[in-house]
């Protein structure tokens, strides 16, 4: 009887643990994924050749990912230093993009869905920001107000940035974006 008991403690734990692991998996695919800078992008999420953790990652979420012809989704989980993001804190992220005919900057949670705010701001697209006379840009995150091009982060813990990149030359190769057109995250102070 007890061997019994052992296997099926043994067995519940493995499961549990198999649970756990493929969750963490399933939020940022390991495998795949090009970093450049902060940024984090799943170069074949749109294509056929999608890893099987890709395509489990967005079977979950029921995101349809842009396909390679169409562009590119990025996502950034931690600023240009490397620290996670931290709703405490007030980022600058900019001030250029990787060359694309349109582009979004949106907050997302850490599922991937904007993020309920009371300014009703759920991210910036490319024909509507605030330029500097150089051309360039600087989105200003943070849950209090500030001047500018502000995108709030509402009450969420953790969050993550997303810059979808829509018809760029670049869809079919994400490993080929250099590092210095992509915007940074600059974190500018914590409360």
């Amino acid at each position: 009887m007890t061997l019994i008991v052992k296997a099926l403690a043994a067995g519940a734990i493995g499961l549990a643990l198999g649970v756990a692991v493929s969750g963490s998996i399933l939020a940022d695919p390991p495998f795949g994924a090009v970093t450049i800078g902060a940024w984090r992008v799943a170069a074949t999420a749109g294509s056929l050749d999608a890893d099987p953790y890709t395509r489990a990652a967005l079977a979950r979420s029921g995101e349809i990912p842009l396909a390679l012809g169409e562009g590119l989704k990025l996502v950034a989980r931690v600023d240009s230093a490397g620290r996670a993001l931290d709703r405490r804190c007030l980022y600058r992220v900019g001030t250029r993009t990787p060359a694309a005919r349109y582009w979004t900057l949106s907050l997302t949670d850490a599922d991937g869905y904007p993020v309920e705010n009371a300014a009703g701001r759920y991210g910036y697209r490319s024909s509507e920001i605030l330029r500097d006379g150089d051309g360039g840009f600087s989105v200003y995150v943070s849950a209090l107000a500030h001047s500018g091009n502000w995108l709030p982060i509402g009450r969420v813990q953790t969050f993550a940035l997303a810059l979808r990149l829509y018809d760029t030359p670049l869809a079919a190769n994400a490993g080929g974006i250099e590092k210095s057109s992509v915007p940074t995250i600059e974190r500018e102070g914590c409360a």
